[in-house]
């Protein structure tokens, strides 16, 4: 008798441990369909957002971003409404000819500094694309960055390798990019960017945001974007440009590019 509840017992445990590893695999499998659907349902509304019939050449126009995005889609954790931003903006300042480079503090894996960086090759303008990263994921998070802010120390752990692939698989010219490692508190203070476009900023934590504006804004020419990917998103990375703003008594209006994106025009004077 013994024996045979010793067995019955064994089966159970091993039947109720295949249900979990069954319900989690499928969790996951459902999880990735639903973000999928939405990735692709996204490409396809932004594609239709920016064709004119009384403009036939934007059919075109509007394929080439989105298979740009769709390109990319492995290698960024940048959502599909903020790479199309970055697309306009890389666009818009070959457009006007605004001199400067183009900086990213917070690389991860590339995608959204590819996205910016296959425009150098058609800019009038000589430009360099400067990427900022640790490549050892987030560093530690402070108290003004939100109860939540330290379950998520060491996530979005970059691959310099992908990177590159990345880079390599839009074949952007070698030469135009510099990779900067390490922590942005020890890497900041030996660079100098003489004229900057656009200033991306991803680094999701008060103190990270703040040294990125404080080292770099004085850089962006005037008419230069400033882009915040993480500030409807985290406490931290919102007060850091907030406080930025208010101190520097800078008066600008700062559009939203979904829930969390958001970006500003540095003022002409």
């Amino acid at each position: 008798m013994d024996t045979a509840a010793t067995s019955r017992s064994r089966w159970g445990q091993l039947l109720q441990s295949i249900k979990v590893r069954v319900a989690y695999r499928a969790s996951i499998f459902a999880a990735a369909v639903s973000f999928f659907s939405l990735y692709y349902r996204n490409l396809i509304g932004y594609y239709l957002q920016n064709v004119r019939l009384s403009h036939p050449g934007s059919f075109l126009n509007s394929f080439r971003m989105m298979r740009l995005v769709y390109k990319v889609r492995g290698y960024t954790a940048v959502f599909v409404p903020r790479l199309v931003a970055l697309y306009k903006l890389s666009e818009e300042i070959n457009q006007r000819s605004l001199p400067g480079d183009i900086v990213e503090c917070g690389v991860y894996n590339g995608g959204s500094a590819a996205i910016m960086a296959s425009h150098c090759d058609r800019s009038p303008v000589n430009r360099n694309v400067w990427l900022f990263d640790s490549f050892e994921g987030l560093p530690k998070p402070t108290d003004k960055d939100g109860d939540e802010a330290p379950a998520y120390e060491g996530w979005c752990h970059g691959d310099l390798s992908k990177v590159k692939k990345v880079l390599r698989k839009l074949r952007i010219l070698e030469s135009r990019i510099r990779i900067i490692k390490g922590w942005f508190q020890d890497t900041f203070p030996s660079v100098q960017i003489r004229d900057i476009a656009i200033l991306h900023i991803d680094a999701d934590w008060y103190e990270s945001v703040k040294l990125c504006l404080e080292k770099f804004y004085d850089s962006v020419q005037p008419g230069g974007y400033i882009v915040l990917d993480d500030y409807g998103d985290w406490e931290g990375c919102r007060i850091a440009t907030d406080e930025f703003l208010k101190k520097r008594a800078l008066d600008v209006k700062l559009i939203q590019v979904d829930y969390t994106g958001y970006y500003f025009q540095k003022p002409q004077n």
